[in-house]
């Protein structure tokens, strides 16, 4: 059987799951078939709720903010400028230097110019 996502009939083929007796994680429903070969160690989802799950999650790429560390105690200071680093979004290693939001934004506009 074919799996159409609302994108003008595409589709894909579909796995029956019947004999593995799987229940769809949020609402309990009997899953008989899938798009994907089932894993153990994830949970699988009926079509309704796989769909409401894709519609309240939000754009493809988008995610949650990224929480920020308070660097603030370690008195850092940026790699390049020497301006102050008070909030970094993860925990900084010594033996590497961090940047300030301005020149990681210039060093990583940088290496997209290289030529290998």
């Amino acid at each position: 059987m074919a799996f159409d996502n609302g994108n003008g009939g595409f589709s894909r083929q579909m796995y029956d799951v019947s004999a593995m007796g799987l229940k769809c994680a949020g609402c309990g429903k009997d899953v008989l078939e899938l798009p994907f070969e089932p894993k153990a160690d994830r949970p699988v989802y009926c079509r309704d709720c796989n769909r409401n799950r894709r519609d309240t999650r939000g754009p493809v790429g988008a995610s949650a903010p990224r929480q920020l560390v308070d660097v603030s105690a370690m008195n850092l200071k940026c790699g390049d400028c020497g301006a102050p680093i008070t909030e970094l979004p993860f925990e900084p290693k010594a033996d590497r230097p961090v940047y300030c939001r301005d020149c990681n934004r210039n060093r990583r506009s940088s290496f997209g110019s290289r030529s290998f």
